[in-house]
């Protein structure tokens, strides 16, 4: 027999163990390189999204001055609609008219925990109620969703207690939209149809100049770290047609849960907060834990180092995380008079 034909080395299939580790090694070298730009795009984008939401509610604004003579209220009768609160009174101004009108749609024999309504009838006027019935989809009204109220950065989304698409991340100015002068004043059933009313207009409120001051801000659509609060778009609402006003289902015209900041009472004795010491929070740890670092009274952003506002001009502008108190508060206020300091 003759000698055995030694094996060719370009014969020889696949990887040894080592050169397998290799190879693996290096794609995970890559994917740690990659992901944080990957991470930073994806913000970039989502910032984007929020950014564009507030213009397009601080342009609603501006059309909903044109169209009635003045601003929606925090909470109030306004332009056709009752007992209603800031966002609902938006709605139209979005191009949401056909959410804005289910509001005239109730289920009589709705309840709060009730899944979903039975049946419905039409009220006659638009007065959006814990009971008010989207008919199209036989859903509540509180709970559609409204995407310009949503940003993609707010990492509380979706963890509702009871509105869950209706889940909101932004919130209007109380000094603005509730009037400086109802800041600190608890509602009562004599001044239901004002406290919360500041009846702001263009350009006539705003005496520090509208580029100067915040219509809009984010904040976290759940936020428990000082007992369980957040914001809901259609927050502000009585119960209908199942207890008598003031009862424990109502809201009217704002509580904990409402999309709020910058001053203002609840009728569940909620205050938001004021002052320097009222500056937003950026990216709060755990927000649905009662003892964690999000606070209901402040507004609040999930981007990192800092946050989008809408101001009163109709721009947009993201404010660092190392502005200062009062720089903060002096662009909340419409007209102390005071000029925006350099770090603004």
């Amino acid at each position: 027999m003759g000698p055995k034909r030694p094996v060719s080395e370009t014969a020889r299939q696949g990887f040894t163990l080592i050169e397998l580790l290799v190879v693996i090694a290096i794609i995970a070298i890559l994917i740690g390189l990659l992901l944080p730009a990957v991470q930073k795009v994806r913000e970039a984008a989502a910032r984007a999204k929020c950014s564009n939401n507030l213009k397009q509610m601080a342009l609603a604004c501006h059309n909903c001055n044109d169209v009635n003579g003045r601003l929606p209220p925090m909470s109030s009768n306004f332009g056709g609609a009752y007992l209603a609160p800031l966002l609902y009174h938006l709605l139209p101004y979005l191009e949401q008219t056909n959410v804005y009108n289910t509001a005239v749609y109730i289920d009589p024999a709705g309840r709060v925990g009730q899944a979903a309504p039975g049946t419905y009838v039409n009220i006659g006027i638009r007065w959006p109620t814990w009971d008010s019935v989207n008919p199209s989809t036989m859903t509540w009204l509180r709970k559609s969703r409204v995407y310009s109220y949503q940003c993609p950065s707010d990492p509380s989304l979706g963890n509702c207690l009871d509105w869950c698409d209706g889940d909101t991340s932004y919130a209007g100015n109380f000094q603005v939209f509730g009037g400086t002068n109802n800041a600190n004043t608890p509602p009562s059933y004599a001044n239901y149809l004002t406290v919360w009313d500041g009846m702001a207009r263009i350009p006539a409120t705003f005496t520090d100049g509208t580029s100067n001051t915040i219509l809009f801000a984010e904040k976290y659509s759940r936020c428990d770290g000082g007992g369980t609060g957040g914001s809901w778009w259609m927050r502000g609402v009585l119960h209908g047609s199942q207890s008598s006003v003031g009862g424990s289902d109502d809201s009217y015209p704002g509580d904990r849960l409402s999309a709020v900041f910058g001053g203002g009472v609840g009728v569940d004795g909620t205050r938001w907060a004021q002052g320097p010491g009222s500056l937003f929070q950026v990216m709060p740890r755990n927000f649905i834990a009662t003892n964690g670092g999000c606070y209901r009274q402040y507004a609040s952003s999930g981007h990192t180092a800092g946050m989008n506002v809408g101001l009163g001009d109709g721009s947009v502008r993201f404010l660092a995380q190392g502005i200062s108190g009062t720089t903060w508060w002096l662009a909340i206020v419409p007209n102390d008079g005071l000029p925006l300091p350099s770090d603004w």
